[in-house]
């Protein structure tokens, strides 16, 4: 006994008397486990422990911001059933302090503020305890915390690159959260900040369903089978205005991506949609302002994931423990940019009139007395020639891409129905087992894994079997699309890692500060637009601008208020406004497909889509997320004023090419009724003077 009391005293294990341990009943011996394991993760300076069965184990933070409050959290295990008396002091000068009655391991969370910069030591002294525990904190000044953010954002408008400006952000954080040391910094940043992600299974779990999804859209691309669903549908078109609504329709079809949604589009329908008299630009918008916006929109497309990873890791920096994909859901009806842009382009279409710029160039393409044959159209093309025939060769079943994505969705949400049911059952809680419910409950991530596993599966026996390709190609595929999405992901790990280090300085409680003070949390969702707009559009990424801002904003708005409405709709002004950039930022990888793919020039489809898309986030930002932050009406008024809006705007200044709009011909008879009593009255005024001049003579 006793030598094993020495090893443990040689390992640095308090050891008990005998006279307690005794005293100890089993639960109490699993306290003292817990206790002696959780020294490993102690971050103070030193510890004393100079009297058996007492430990005191101090968490704080790396920094801490001069002026603000900071806490301190201290666990302390003694063994025995007395009272106890904790005191925070520094340089002698009591600072906080309470008194903990019966009980084992206690707790004891105080606020500490820093009143000058630098290193200050405080004493934390527990009576029975002996000497006090000493720990060092480093105060920076609040204001310089939001460097690190602000760095990123320049960064990323200046140099274009978002994996540039987010590693320098991390850097900047990690150089503050190591008291201005640059090679602590820089270790830390490599060997802390940029693991961490690694370590959470949460945020294992989306990496591993983004490279399953973007592997899986690869292999239903170049088996044939999105293009021979798209080929299959396209076939039932005669006139532009069926074309018009086969590509909104196609682009709901090709729901889970964006990319793969505007280059199957743009490559198999080009020369049809020519054929029929509709002009590149028109296609070219339809085309891309469909493919973004549905694919944004869709809780599982290949952006739900990334978007789940968002949100959950946010609200893990808070220590808010949340699903990710029921506040993915809840958010959708509040993203009004990207709502109001899809039911605005519907809109269009059904309409069939067009607009300043769009009509120009409608009038322009009938003006052309021959039709462009849809042999010699031509069509660019990233892929290499040997690729294309080689993909010309590959039959194009439409029900190779169909089946695996209706068994993706169909095995996902079954998942999750099943998955949250049982959370609910074994939980006790009086809840029904709805589909929403159960969705709030179950792992998001891992049921779209196995949804998507099973799909994958799937199709690497469906496209073999059919002597399409073997399976060592479609892996080969899948490879390709994986990679394809490199730069998503790691753009994803950059800003987990951001939001760590940026947590580690206290920022979004300085910034929760500042705006508690000055700003009403009711106007913080069109904050969030503004800066989403500005941002995405310089960036020319949406995923790019999500990552930046996201550990930032979620931060702040838990601070402000515990309103979960209001996170519901700082997520969706945040989801929403950075798509922005996606849509009209030269810059942005779908702004140049969508023009690439469908043959249509830079400059002409940047002008559409601006015209279109700028009064939507300005009506938006005003009628949606200002009016309905601020609780004026419900989502769906929002949805009524803007959508009447858009269709007034349309009904008078919309009009057929070679043919008046309504506003025109309005204000033609204005002008003919004016004319005609300005000639009335020219008339009565000859005939007067003349009566005048008669009556003189005689």
């Amino acid at each position: 006994m006793r030598g094993l009391v020495l090893i443990l005293v040689v390992l640095g294990v308090p050891v008990l008397s005998d006279n307690v341990t005794a005293e100890l009943s089993e639960g109490d011996l699993s306290g003292v486990n817990s206790a002696v394991n959780s020294v490993v993760n102690i971050t103070s300076t030193s510890l004393h422990h100079p009297l058996p069965g007492c430990q005191i184990i101090v968490e704080k933070a790396k920094v801490v911001n001069k002026g603000i409050a900071s806490k301190l959290s201290v666990r302390i295990e003694r063994y025995g059933q007395e009272d106890i008396e904790v005191v925070v002091s520094s340089d002698g000068n009591y600072t906080a302090g309470m008194e903990l009655k019966n009980g084992y391991a206690r707790e004891f969370e105080t606020e500490i503020t820093a009143l000058k910069l630098g290193t200050t030591h405080y004493n934390i002294c527990v009576s029975g305890c002996g000497e006090c525990e000493k720990v060092a904190l480093f105060a920076i000044p609040a204001p310089l915390t939001l460097l690190p953010p602000i760095l990123t954002v320049l960064l990323a408008i200046v140099t274009k690159q978002v994996l540039l400006s987010l590693s320098c952000g991390v850097f900047a954080a990690a150089f503050l959260a190591n008291a201005y040391n640059p090679v602590e910094a820089f270790i830390d940043t490599f060997d802390n900040y940029l693991v961490l992600p690694f370590l959470d299974p949460g945020k294992a779990g989306v990496i591993l369903f983004t490279c399953l999804m973007s592997g899986l859209i690869e292999i239903l691309e170049k088996s044939g089978g999105a293009k021979g669903f798209a080929n299959m549908i396209f076939k039932l078109a005669s006139t532009v205005y069926h074309a018009g609504v086969l590509t909104v329709t196609i682009s709901f079809a090709f729901f889970f991506d964006d990319f793969a949604s505007i280059m199957i589009s743009g490559k198999s329908m080009g020369p049809l949609v020519a054929k029929l008299g509709l002009s590149v630009q028109k296609f070219s918008f339809i085309v891309h302002m469909m493919a973004v916006s549905v694919a944004s929109l869709c809780p599982l497309s290949s952006w739900a994931g990334i978007q789940i990873g968002y949100i959950e890791s946010s609200f893990d920096l808070v220590n808010v423990e949340v699903s990710g994909f029921s506040y993915l859901l809840q958010s959708i009806p509040y993203r009004f940019f990207v709502v109001t842009g899809l039911l605005s382009t519907v809109i269009y279409i059904l309409f069939e009139k067009d607009i300043v710029p769009m009509i120009t160039y409608e009038e322009d393409n009938l003006a052309k007395k021959e039709s462009p044959d849809p042999e010699n159209i031509t069509m660019k093309y990233e892929n290499d020639e040997d690729e294309v025939s080689e993909e010309s060769k590959v039959p194009e079943r439409w029900y190779n891409a169909i089946v695996p994505l209706v068994v993706l969705v169909a095995i996902s949400l079954l998942r999750m129905y099943f998955d949250g049911k049982q959370v609910i059952l074994a939980s006790g809680e009086d809840i029904a087992t709805t589909f929403m419910n159960c969705a709030s409950k179950c792992n998001s991530i891992n049921c779209l894994i196995v949804g998507t596993s099973v799909s994958l599966v799937l199709t690497l026996v469906l496209i073999p079997v059919q002597r399409i390709m073997g399976v060592a190609k479609c892996a080969e595929y899948f490879v390709e699309g994986v990679k394809g999405m490199s730069e998503p992901i790691m753009i994803l790990i950059l800003a987990w890692s951001l939001g760590f280090a940026m947590n580690d300085i206290h920022t979004s409680e300085y910034i929760a500060g500042a705006l508690g003070e000055n700003m009403p949390v009711k106007y913080f969702p069109s904050l969030v637009c503004l800066i989403g707009y500005a941002m995405s559009y310089a960036s020319g990424s949406a995923m790019g601008t999500q990552g930046i801002i996201f550990p930032l904003i979620v931060p702040v708005v838990v601070h402000l208020t515990s309103d979960t409405e209001i996170y519901v709709k700082t997520i969706a002004a945040a989801f929403s406004s950075t798509v922005f950039g996606n849509l009209c930022s030269p810059i942005a990888d779908t702004t140049i497909a969508s023009a690439l793919f469908t043959n249509c020039p830079m400059v002409d489809h940047l002008k559409v889509m601006s015209t279109f898309c700028v009064p939507i986030a300005v009506l938006t930002i005003l009628f949606g997320d200002l009016f309905v932050g601020m609780d004026l009406y419900p989502y769906y008024v929002s949805y009524l004023i803007l959508i009447f809006i858009v269709a007034t705007v349309f009904i008078l200044f919309g009009r057929y090419p070679g043919r008046r709009s309504l506003f025109q011909v309005l204000l033609d008879e204005v002008r003919g009724i004016r004319r005609v009593k300005s000639d009335s009255s020219t008339e009565s005024e000859v005939n007067e003077r003349t009566a005048l001049v008669g009556g003189d003579t005689i």
